[in-house]
């Protein structure tokens, strides 16, 4: 069968596996419409989008109706408190029936090509999980290309133990906007309430299978302008204004991590493995991060800026990101990471 879009023919055929396509948004209005008609030009045939509006107090309930008015395909929710982003990203997931899903944000773009790319490569890999493409990364406001985001690094065939330390190193965040095989993200516990809880489910979600990729640059991620303090992240994953004395990030995410390991279906003897890796790594993480701490201190103001660069780019840099533009990427990503400059 065939659907008018705007007086463009989509041809749709539902013989296809159907992807559910999740769009949890708040306040979006900005730039809501482009990633929604982003998503309706999909060239793969056979999709529904479930826009689910975290009561959004712009034009973003007047978007979505109208959308879903005209588009049979859209399928709009929307709840009347904000229940905080992990709540409405879990959400639009439940409310999906696709052999395969797929989170989108309201202001990042796919080329047409992005779904069902992502699909035939899942097609032909019965044993991965999730597929992304390469993606551009851009500061909102900014189309110019701050970096490049793969998965090269993960093309190697690695064990289950390999790959949940290659995720915890070298999984860049841009990638849990690929597209899930359905089946596995059931397995998990989906995002739960803690910052970060995205990669999280994502350390997970490696126990299950591989994660593949599409070679070509399809995705488009705008990233904000400033980085958001913890208080600021705890409003927007959780959706509680006041963060509680004694929340320490990095201790939730820890034990997020340790639980999802100890509620898997693996056997004992993986457990204690996967246990290992994740100790070792945040050992070996917080070690490097209390020298870097000492370092910034002791070294002179003058030779911050080349031998930050020179540390990060040594030890701290994802190998699965290319740098695009060098002096953007220092102000926007070193920097901060280092912690080195006020």
């Amino acid at each position: 069968m065939s659907r008018l879009h705007y007086g463009k023919l989509i041809m749709s055929n539902t013989s296809c596996p159907l992807v559910s396509i999740g769009l949890p948004v708040f306040n979006g209005d900005k730039s809501l419409e482009n990633a929604i008609e982003c998503l309706l030009e999909q060239d793969y045939p056979n999709f529904e989008i479930i826009i689910s509006d975290n009561a959004s107090t712009d034009s973003t309930q007047m978007i979505c109706e109208r959308y879903s008015k005209n588009e049979s395909r859209i399928k709009y929710f929307r709840i009347e408190k904000n229940l905080g982003a992990i709540w409405n990203f879990n959400h639009v997931f439940e409310l999906s029936s696709g052999i395969y899903f797929m989170w989108a944000a309201h202001d990042d773009l796919r080329e047409s090509s992005f779904v069902s790319s992502c699909v035939d490569k899942l097609e032909q890999h019965s044993d991965a999980v999730l597929c992304q493409a390469h993606t551009t990364n851009h500061i909102e406001g900014n189309d110019e290309v701050l970096y490049i985001a793969n998965l090269d690094s993960f093309d190697n065939e690695i064990g289950l133990s390999g790959r949940y330390r290659e995720t915890l190193k070298y999984f860049p965040a841009t990638a849990i906007y690929g597209v899930y095989r359905s089946s596995a993200v059931r397995k998990t516990h989906l995002y739960q309430n803690c910052i970060a809880t995205d990669l999280a489910f994502i350390q997970e979600l490696s126990m299950y299978g591989r994660f593949i990729q599409v070679p070509r640059v399809l995705f488009k991620y705008y990233a904000r302008k400033e980085w958001n303090t913890v208080e600021q992240d705890f409003y927007c994953f959780i959706g509680k204004k006041n963060k509680p004395w004694w929340y320490l990030p990095f201790v939730v995410l820890f034990f997020n991590h340790w639980n999802r390991i100890a509620s898997s279906q693996n056997l004992v003897r993986t457990k204690i493995l996967l246990w290992l890796v994740l100790i070792n790594h945040e050992a070996s993480r917080i070690i490097f991060r209390t020298m870097i701490k000492i370092t910034g201190k002791i070294c002179p103001d003058d030779m911050k800026e080349n031998l930050g660069r020179a540390i990060y780019m040594r030890w701290m840099h994802n190998p699965n990101i290319n740098i695009v533009n060098t002096s953007l990427y220092m102000e926007r990503v070193i920097k901060p990471v280092l912690r080195w400059w006020a």
